[in-house]
């Protein structure tokens, strides 16, 4: 079950960006950030008080789990859907996943005071070499400097949550803590999805014509209760049941099925981009491979999933 689990899982989560490329025919990133995040909160309300009822949150934690929240959820979910609305395609910004666990290496450094090793410094700056042909690729489709980091601040944001979460939140009940991020989150982008005048002036407008409104509400309902609240809640259960390693190796298989996406979409896969991704994921290999052979002595009570999630696409 639990590797059916987790190919439910990469499926999803690679196919998230192709429903935020629909959902933009009719919606605004905004907007698709705040039903995202408010339809994958509800579930896990639902989820809450029928799994578990008896889980809480401190009231002291709330500031952290709110900052959380509008740093690796809100933020997120508001840039990939305006970098994909731009039309350099949802199968090129799906692949830049794969530097979340390159990227938390970085940031443990500072946050949480760990020394990487050898190894695992080798497999950072091994991929950034392959993170710089990306960018070169998605700069000669036309994708400007500023849109590139752009989407490079994504897996920066998801590293920075997880570490905070790992530091700030390592016994806190995964789904009550989820489902509060996700509220706060919803809170924080309620009032932008309320007015288009605020999105303009924030450089992410509505489309100036809204199409397909079934098809994009389809997507988002998608995006939001399966892509988001489903796939977290198993996310969580595939850590505690299997371990950090195990459901962190997610982030091998999201890009490949973005690709796969966007070859059906006919969308340009070029040389370059595969050589990047080949490049990245062998580095991510190697830097995961002391973990790997580890896996066997972690304790899942010792490994909450904050600490491993990936990039929630």
């Amino acid at each position: 079950m639990a590797y059916l689990q987790f190919l439910f899982v990469c499926l999803s989560f690679g196919s998230n960006f192709v429903l935020m490329d629909r959902a933009a025919h009719y919606f605004g990133p905004f907007e698709i950030a705040f039903f995202r995040v408010a339809s994958a909160a509800l579930l896990l309300a639902a989820l809450w008080v029928t799994v578990d009822r008896k889980q809480r949150v401190r009231w002291r934690d709330l500031p952290v789990i709110a900052g959380i929240g509008v740093l690796a959820n809100a933020y997120p979910y508001v840039i990939q859907p305006l970098l994909i609305s731009n039309g350099f395609g949802h199968s090129f910004f799906g692949m830049t996943v794969t530097l979340n666990p390159l990227l938390t290496i970085l940031v443990s450094i500072p946050l949480l005071g760990v020394k990487p090793t050898t190894r695992q410094m080798v497999g950072v700056l091994g991929g950034l070499v392959f993170v710089v042909l990306l960018m070169y690729e998605g700069n000669l489709r036309g994708i400007g400097f500023a849109m590139l980091a752009m989407a490079v601040t994504v897996p920066l944001t998801y590293a920075i949550g997880n570490t905070w979460l790992s530091r700030s939140l390592s016994g806190t009940p995964p789904i009550a803590l989820t489902c509060v991020m996700l509220m706060s989150s919803a809170t924080a982008l309620g009032p932008f999805a309320a007015s288009p005048a605020l999105q303009a002036s924030l450089g992410a407008p509505v489309p100036a014509v809204r199409a397909d409104f079934q098809l994009a509400a389809s997507a988002i309902l998608v995006l939001g209760t399966i892509g988001t609240g489903v796939c977290i809640w198993l996310i969580v259960k595939l850590v505690q049941s299997h371990g950090p390693l195990f459901a962190g190796m997610v982030t091998y298989v999201v890009p490949v099925v973005a690709l796969v996406w966007g070859l059906l979409d006919k969308e340009q896969i070029t040389t370059r981009q595969v050589v990047a991704i080949t490049g990245i994921l062998s580095m991510v290999a190697l830097v995961q491979a002391p973990a790997r052979q580890q896996a066997a002595t972690l304790n899942a009570n010792d490994s909450w999933p904050g600490k491993t999630l990936p990039a929630d696409a």
